[in-house]
């Protein structure tokens, strides 16, 4: 065998293992996306007819609420229907609201930038700082910080975010009138300058961020503090520190490294929560995101606006499982595509 064969079989089995793996996930997808699909649309075709509140409005022209009915197949039994339904998502067409007669796709494009907004920071903010004080914790492991954040951690996991949500509101809206008690923008102001907008938004996404910080924080600092120590009992941490080598280097190499292996595997779950993880908090606070977006279809048997947000919550949720599997393998060499 030559010396270049030995060097790069390995290298292309582990590639084509990967590519096998990624194809074989891929592939997966499509009847668990199928199936979602399915099983949700059936549902909501028992919820009655979507098309009950523009009928009901007596400024819309019955023959347009007709033409929509005959448009989007729901003159046709529920299984010719799912799949007529099916041929238009393909197409990119995902409707027309049957509570305000927007398109879908627009009402999304306005919603999706406001719940990005909120959450990229929120979320950035609890990963980096819990991170941080869950790893300085957990090598503080009984003291006084230690079991402070500890405590605070296990407040922040069972508070109810709807009761935090009215608790601030009532403190900081209602008693002293510090600020807003919803909405994300003042009424006048969409035309203003960007720096008084910029300040303008950010008084109304003070409790919000403070309500979503709060809860994930405290959630990555237990993941943290739990995946750290978990590494300190290892027994190479113990044979590191036993042939001398510095404090710094054992942690910094064989501790945090391989901590941050669990860390990086729940970020990519975690993605998913970007786009609904504030649907609670959105509809307390009065915030037009996506999560209001979402839970107003439903409350209000908007058919094709809830069906679209099933489609993408779904589709976001199965590829952030594949990379969270496929950044675990490439984080734990232990771990093998096969």
């Amino acid at each position: 065998m030559r010396k270049g064969e030995r060097v790069f079989r390995p290298l292309l089995y582990v590639e084509d293992s990967m590519k096998q793996y990624i194809t074989r996930r891929i592939l997966i997808l499509i009847p668990e996306l199928f199936a979602i699909t399915f099983i949700a649309f059936i549902f909501y075709s028992l919820m009655g007819d979507p098309f009950a509140e523009l009928r009901a409005n007596p400024f819309i022209n019955q023959s347009y609420v007709q033409y929509l009915e005959k448009a989007y197949g729901f003159d046709k039994p529920v299984i010719v229907r799912y799949f007529f339904w099916l041929s238009q998502i393909l197409r990119g067409n995902f409707g027309i609201s049957a509570v305000t007669g927007e398109k879908v796709i627009d009402l999304i494009k306005r919603a999706m930038p406001i719940t990005l907004s909120i959450n990229i920071f929120t979320f950035t903010f609890s990963l980096v700082v819990g991170v941080i004080i869950g790893f300085f914790t957990a090598l503080r492991q009984r003291s006084f910080i230690d079991n402070f954040f500890t405590v605070l951690s296990y407040i922040g996991l069972a508070m109810p975010t709807f009761w935090f949500a009215l608790m601030l509101m009532i403190l900081f809206s209602v008693k002293f009138h510090w600020l807003p008690p919803g909405g994300f923008m003042t009424p006048g102001m969409e035309n203003a300058p960007f720096f008084a907008r910029f300040l303008d938004r950010l008084k109304y996404i003070v409790m919000p961020f403070i309500v979503l910080g709060f809860g994930g924080l405290t959630g990555w600092v237990r993941y943290t503090r739990s995946s750290v120590l978990e590494m300190l009992k290892k027994d190479y941490v113990r044979t590191a520190r036993a042939k001398g080598l510095p404090e710094s280097v054992v942690l910094r190499k064989h501790v945090f490294r391989n901590s941050l292996n669990p860390i990086v595997t729940l970020f990519f779950l975690s993605f998913p929560g970007f786009f609904s993880g504030s649907a609670i908090v959105e509809q307390i606070f009065s915030i037009p995101g996506m999560g209001s977006l979402v839970i107003g279809a439903v409350m209000n048997n908007d058919y094709m606006v809830a069906m679209a947000s099933l489609v993408f919550y779904s589709t976001v949720l199965v590829l952030s499982l594949l990379i969270a599997d496929i950044a675990y393998v490439f984080l734990d060499p232990r771990v093998k595509f096969s």
